[in-house]
């Protein structure tokens, strides 16, 4: 009789179950996603403007979206903006930070010394220290090595509270940490 009793709770857990997991995904969402980086808000070209002027040169390529890239005062970080394709001139929908390259020292230095998001994210930050700020309802969590790769995503963005005004579906930030520090960061709204 146990063994019946205890095999009518795991099918009743088994049907439970997939809605209960559901239910909880639903709710997981990534807490108050980044919209800026040093000034520059997504999508608003008059900030845009402010800080990397009008007109920025877009590199394109098979490999990505139309992009702007600058180099920090001291040469040591790239910020790379995208542009979707359609958009107004200075508009970016996606911004990305890494550890400079040395061909970077060939791109036009903007007066900032560390390029940071509204939310405080800037190179060299733990994945606690992220975490922190954003919680663990992760995309995707991958771990090679010494590196790891963490991904949040918000699908129906054009719908969300916070992120509505901005009229793209998907949002989503990618934070790639090598021995335990952030070397490279990018975020904002997937071209549809």
């Amino acid at each position: 009789m146990f063994f019946r009793l205890r095999v009518a709770v795991f099918a009743l857990l088994a049907l439970v179950a997939p809605e209960f997991s559901a239910e909880v995904h639903a709710q997981c969402r990534m807490n108050s996603p980044d919209t800026t980086i040093s000034g520059i808000t997504l999508t608003d070209s008059e900030s845009a403007v402010r800080v990397v002027g009008a007109d920025a040169e877009l590199i394109e390529n098979d490999h990505d979206l139309p992009h702007a890239r600058f180099v920090s005062t001291n040469g040591a970080e790239e910020l790379v903006l995208f542009a979707p394709y359609g958009a107004n001139p200075d508009e970016y929908a996606e911004a990305e930070v890494r550890v400079a390259g040395t061909e970077a020292l060939t791109l036009r230095d903007l007066p900032i010394e560390t390029f940071t998001t509204g939310r405080g994210v800037r190179l060299g930050m733990t994945i606690k220290e992220v975490e922190a700020l954003f919680g663990r309802c992760v995309k995707a969590r991958q771990r090679s090595g010494n590196e790891v790769f963490i991904e949040y995503e918000i699908k129906n963005a054009d719908r969300d509270p916070e992120l509505g005004r901005f009229s793209f579906p998907l949002y989503y930030a990618e934070y790639e940490f090598q021995r335990g520090k952030l070397v490279r960061f990018r975020f904002g709204f997937a071209y549809p």
